[in-house]
């Protein structure tokens, strides 16, 4: 496999919240609620409603377009064929802008440690891969990362052609 399709690989097995090998409504679902619990955000705040709106829209954006067999489900083998630029921007962006915000506790336009740590163990990504992309992305030490930076940074883990992108540091 190569290197992009490695990080689609370990996205999708973050977005299988229920790691049955398909993903489905219901995992995006379960992730919005695990997300907004992880970072003791209550569940009416607007962030919490971005957050499940921005779920949905990433689930029905991405069924709407992949789900090649009409199931109402994908398989791993439908959702590698994800990721071309003008589906990223309609369908997981929303996603990306509310879990960045989300983090994002005091609206500084900064993410705190701490709070990177638990919105993306919130994700999947297992502990050391995250704790590994938050020093890629503040190698100075300052203990927080611009969420203009990790928006990007969400945006070239998905579109990246080569095999480079910082998020290879989740795989």
């Amino acid at each position: 496999m190569d290197a992009r399709l490695d990080r689609i690989k370990a996205a999708f097995d973050a977005l299988d919240t229920n790691a049955n090998g398909y993903l489905e409504a219901d995992d995006f679902d379960r992730l919005g609620r695990r997300i907004v619990r992880a970072l003791d955000v209550a569940d009416g705040s607007p962030k919490a409603q971005a957050m499940h709106a921005g779920c949905r829209r990433y689930w029905q954006g991405l069924v709407g377009v992949l789900d090649g067999d009409g199931d109402g489900r994908l398989s791993w083998e439908e959702y590698a064929r994800v990721h071309e630029p003008t589906e990223y921007e309609d369908h997981v962006r929303p996603y990306a802008d509310a879990l960045t915000a989300i983090c994002d506790r005091d609206d500084d336009g900064f993410v705190q440690h701490a709070d990177f740590v638990r919105g993306m163990r919130a994700v999947g990504f297992p502990a050391d891969n995250v704790e590994a992309l938050f020093r890629a992305f503040d190698p100075q030490e300052t203990g927080r990362v611009a969420t203009s930076e990790w928006r990007t940074a969400i945006e070239e883990y998905f579109l990246a052609r080569g095999t480079h992108a910082v998020g290879d540091t989740l795989v």
